[in-house]
């Protein structure tokens, strides 16, 4: 891995990459694995602030030559005749790519196992695969895609299926801004990271979805990042920035999932070992409930938990010496309900903090299933359970060496 930290040298690996291009798609995409671009930034603290936001913004700056972002920079350059009847990834001829990508669908669409006659929201549908393959199993798919000339390639591959394909060409956000609640479910298919206010469109996704509807984000860059969110500096990223001027955000994987709570959605992660693509993160309306051992925490905070529990039928999660759970932060909160029960064969007090408010209670010797209520003031989003541990292992001389403290079933957050 090569480490270039300025424009020069960035510019000469961009060019090496385009021109092993000339050999195969494949070549390129080696080229571009090789080196990444180490600017020298430093970033405020709080990932939610203007600041942030606007350092972000500066960075693409540098790294696009451009002195502005603007939506009409994600359009894709290409010749429509030449690639209307084989698109990406077809185009690239590459048994690699067009392969990784169907499994990378395949594997979308049976996670998201959406019922039969459902209708899809499908955001920055690009060229049309994914909307290809929901019409055909008689999916209704309503799609929003800004770049006019792949709204009109999406319009030719789903000519035959024009009664189910309802196509809107328009920026996710200004969508999401002014239609109103009516989808099964909305998906992201690698294109949420292209989205600046991020935060505004998980707030407005709200009124799009149906109670019980999901969000699917597949394919999409949520990993061990360097920051919480921002530009990527992999070479295709910045490839695809100083070429085309396309945003290439990415997402640290407790920023992610953190913000999903705060923000009113419970996700679960899907992963394959098939292939790095076959990433699915599903979220729901957290409708004020939440069951820790059905939810992908954030790292961060899953640390602070017991090791879940092999069994999935067993709807419970423990603490340990003090567990943390984000939930919906923009509400308002008046108490919090906890259901609670200890396996220890003695009785465990705990300290339940919420807010500014601070409440213990004990839970008797082998007891299930105990609601216990504390009122909340000063409601931030976040919820600590505080208590002593035991280890099953020395109690029980069974073989469960963990450290717990008591297991939670939900939480349920009450006006």
């Amino acid at each position: 891995m090569r480490y270039v930290d300025n424009l020069k040298d960035l510019d000469a690996e961009i060019k090496n990459a385009d021109e092993r291009a000339q050999i195969s798609d494949d070549e390129m995409r080696i080229a571009l694995t090789e080196f990444a671009y180490t600017p020298s930034h430093n970033f405020p603290q709080d990932p939610y602030s203007l600041e942030y936001f606007e350092s972000q913004i500066a960075l693409y700056h540098e790294i696009s030559g451009r002195n502005s972002y603007e939506l009409e920079n994600e359009y894709t350059p290409f010749d429509f005749d030449g690639l209307k009847n084989n698109p990406y990834p077809y185009c690239t001829k590459s048994a690699t790519t067009v392969g990784d990508q169907l499994i990378a669908q395949g594997f979308m669409i049976k996670t998201m196992n959406l019922p039969p006659d459902s209708h899809i929201l499908e955001f920055g549908a690009g060229w049309g695969n994914t909307t290809l393959n929901f019409v055909q199993m008689g999916y209704k798919a309503t799609v929003v895609e800004i770049d006019p000339s792949l709204a009109k390639l999406i319009n030719y591959r789903t000519a035959l299926f024009a009664k189910e394909v309802h196509l809107i060409q328009q920026d996710m956000l200004s969508f999401s801004q002014q239609d109103s609640g009516q989808y099964d479910a909305v998906l992201f298919y690698s294109c949420f990271h292209h989205c600046a206010d991020h935060i505004n469109l998980l707030r407005n996704l709200h009124k799009l979805i149906e109670k019980d509807g999901i969000i699917a984000f597949a394919a999409e860059p949520v990993a061990d990042f360097p920051y919480p969110w921002g530009i990527r500096l992999d070479g295709i990223s910045v490839w695809s920035i100083r070429k085309f001027g396309w945003l290439e955000l990415g997402f640290d994987n407790s920023y992610f999932f953190k913000t999903l709570l705060l923000l009113g959605w419970t996700p679960k992660r899907h992963r394959s070992n098939e292939h790095p693509l076959c990433d699915v993160i599903v979220a729901k309306k957290s409708n004020r409930y939440y069951e820790p051992s059905q939810i992908t925490l954030p790292p961060d905070e899953c640390s602070s938990w017991a090791i879940k529990e092999t069994d999935p039928n067993l709807k419970l999660r423990f603490t340990k010496n003090k567990s943390v759970m984000t939930c919906e932060a923009e509400i308002n909160v008046k108490a919090i309900e906890i259901c609670i029960s200890n396996y220890a064969p003695f009785a465990i007090e705990i300290t339940c903090s919420a807010g500014s408010s601070k409440q213990k209670f004990s839970i008797a010797k082998n007891s299930s299933n105990i609601i216990c209520k504390s009122s909340v003031q000063d409601w931030d989003g976040k919820i600590t359970i505080a208590s002593k541990t035991w280890v099953p292992a020395k109690t029980y001389k069974n073989g469960d060496f963990r450290e717990l403290g008591v297991a939670v079933s939900y939480f349920r957050l009450l006006d």
